[in-house]
């Protein structure tokens, strides 16, 4: 939110207390200093200070509180701030009782904050995905977008037009701030802090991901069926065509991984549509920043807090395929990154004190998380600690490989050989290829156990949304292939987090830029990983018929990687061709002649707030401590 100088300070309370605004300085230092807050978690910048001031009745008055937009006036910014708190206090206590009296959730009273964190998105995009919560959310759920590290005003301000035209009873909230530390859970972070403390669950969609017509009745029945736990992810979808390999790689996640029993009855969170209870997220202090990939961070720390999670396989929207080979390869690597760094810090992730000290916090706040508390104190068995490692190290490496060391081991060798060949030393350079034998049985493994798993992946989501017949071995092949691509990311890209070195969140580009075929190409070749493809051309000649050093065997495994890659690339290469269009991504425009949407005629001076520009970035005002 912009408040003046883009400041703004906002307590947040462990348990079930609410998050409220900071009314007047003289609360800050009490928060700063509160034991039961989340102030180790969220810090705020000093000069939040100097903006918190008293109550302004006329400003007060002249605020409509059901659109937030950038706000420039401080007075009157500070002012709605106070006035948003009052109303998050009353319904916090209202909250509290109803927790004091036990009152169970159901699916009348559950109650969905929509959650949607943009930055420099296409506003078309972003708008068609409002537009479809729009229409499957219920009267009392709220949709809050928070825009957040852009400074270009041209990418915002039309969102924020869009939302302040909006009837208010619509509960659709626009937030912007210039700078948040902590990339993406700093965000959410933000987002827990200005939700409506009624809302039982908050929602996490995606920019792009439009919700299908049934996802608000699945996400209710899914709360109903599953009362005591305190996530449930639903699958990520692609509704993007001619890249079905890209989209059967992709979902064999979801298709496979996820939906075995052990993985579906302990899931880590995906991000996009995960279902979370805000009082369970409250207990854990928020979202983490330690990892890029904040959401299985999170699901991790769920379970060693003793909460418990579930997939839904049910498919409840659709989002946009990444628009170049490039944007792929990036966010591959940020997800495969991301999960490093979870796995590097496991055992510390987990609290010091057993999954049975969720207990007492749960056994306090509700009937459902109560007797999750009672199960999870009679089931902190060793068995079960070890089926939620299991289930974690199965989820987490699914992107990661570890052929790395034979990668290593293979251009050593390779280097030792040149060296000998160059310097004629007189060794029996026969043994100098014993390790590249024991290279190739770990390409041969990992090759043999990841087409296993694409043999065996049925596709039941896609079946379930297209009605089709499960896939053909030879589509299966194909998306085993185009995996491929994938392999020296996997075993080589997150080395990094071994000595510490933090990497950057970048957010997959929606835009599509208008290329030419020479362009796509050369960006294609660019983008594609090529180390393995050299190693085995190097190999194969050295090991050739020709060369002194001729091995039958190891000239075979050559070629056959060597095969594979070049197939592999021209599978993905098919699926990222020239195309001439112009526009912004595929399937983002729906029938938006539905009444639903109804606008707010008296909205000028709400939309005159937005007109305001940037002139530049600011820094960090909110940050998350937790990295």
């Amino acid at each position: 939110m912009t408040i003046g100088k883009e400041v703004y300070a906002r307590e947040i309370y462990a348990g079930v207390s609410s998050p409220t605004m900071a009314k007047g300085s003289d609360r800050l230092p009490s928060y700063v200093n509160n034991a039961n807050s989340l102030n180790k978690d969220i810090s705020v910048n000093n000069e939040v200070i100097d903006i918190l001031k008293p109550c302004n009745n006329k400003a007060r008055d002249n605020f409509n509180p059901s659109n937030s937009i950038s706000y420039q006036n401080e007075e009157l910014a500070t002012d709605c701030l106070n006035c948003e708190a009052d109303n998050a206090l009353s319904a916090s206590l209202k909250n509290n009782a109803s927790f004091k009296n036990n009152t169970p959730l159901t699916v009348k009273s559950v109650r969905l904050s929509f959650q949607m964190m943009t930055r420099a998105e296409p506003v078309e995009m972003v708008i068609a995905t409002i537009k479809t919560l729009l229409k499957i959310k219920a009267p009392d759920d709220e949709i809050l977008i928070v825009d957040n590290n852009n400074t270009e005003t041209a990418l915002y301000e039309p969102l924020a037009k869009f939302c302040a035209g909006l009837d208010a009873q619509l509960n659709v909230r626009f937030y912007h701030i210039d700078a948040v530390a902590g990339f993406k859970a700093g965000a959410l972070n933000l987002a827990l802090g200005l939700m409506d403390p009624r809302c039982t669950h908050l929602v996490v969609v995606d920019s792009d991901y439009q919700a299908l017509p049934q996802a608000r009745k699945s996400i209710a029945a899914a709360i109903n069926s599953y009362p005591n736990h305190a996530l449930l992810q639903f699958p990520q979808f692609y509704r993007d065509t001619g890249r079905d390999d890209v989209h059967s790689e992709l979902n064999h996640y979801f298709n496979y991984h996820l939906y075995r029993s052990f993985n579906r009855k302990r899931a880590l969170s995906t991000g996009t549509y995960a279902i979370i209870r805000r009082d369970a997220l409250l207990h854990l202090g928020g979202w983490s920043g330690a990892s890029i990939t904040e959401d299985a961070q999170m699901g991790v720390l769920m379970h060693g807090h003793g909460l418990r999670s579930r997939f839904i396989p049910e498919v409840i929207a659709t989002g946009l395929l990444p628009n170049t080979l490039g944007d792929l390869m990036s966010q591959r690597r940020r997800w495969i990154y991301g999960n490093m760094q979870v796995l590097n810090t496991y055992s510390s992730i987990r609290p010091s004190a057993p999954m049975s000290a969720a207990v007492p916090y749960l056994a306090t706040n509700s009937v459902e998380l109560s007797k999750l508390a009672v199960e999870l104190s009679k089931s902190n068995s060793l068995s079960e600690r070890l089926a939620y490692i299991r289930a974690h190290l199965s989820q987490l490496s699914a992107w990661i490989n570890f052929t790395g060391i034979f990668i290593l081991l293979h251009i050593c060798t390779l280097l030792i050989i040149a060296g000998a060949l160059l310097m004629d030393v007189s060794i029996n350079l026969t043994s100098l290829l014993t390790p590249l034998y024991v290279v190739y049985a770990g390409y041969g493994l990992f090759l043999a156990r990841r087409l296993w798993a694409y043999s065996q992946d049925s596709a039941p989501l896609n079946q379930q949304v297209n009605r089709a017949d499960a896939p053909r071995f030879y589509e299966r092949l194909r998306a085993w292939l185009l995996h491929l691509n994938f392999w020296e990311l996997g075993a080589l890209s997150w080395l990094p987090v071994l000595w510490g070195q933090d990497k950057p969140f970048i957010c997959t580009p929606k835009y599509e830029v208008i290329r030419t075929r020479r362009t796509v190409m050369a960006a294609n070749l660019a983008a594609l990983p090529k180390l393995l493809l050299v190693l085995n051309i190097v190999t194969a000649i050295i090991v050739a018929p020709f060369s002194p050093l001729y091995s039958p065997l190891l000239f075979g495994c050559a070629l056959v990687v060597l095969v594979l890659k070049l197939w592999a690339a021209k599978v993905i290469f098919a699926n990222y061709p020239y195309t001439d269009k112009r526009g912004v991504g595929q399937s983002v425009s729906i029938d938006t002649d539905e009444p639903l949407i109804r606008l707010n005629t008296s909205n000028e001076s709400t939309q005159n707030r937005c007109s305001s520009r940037t002139e530049k970035p600011l820094t960090a005002l909110f940050k998350d401590n937790k990295m």
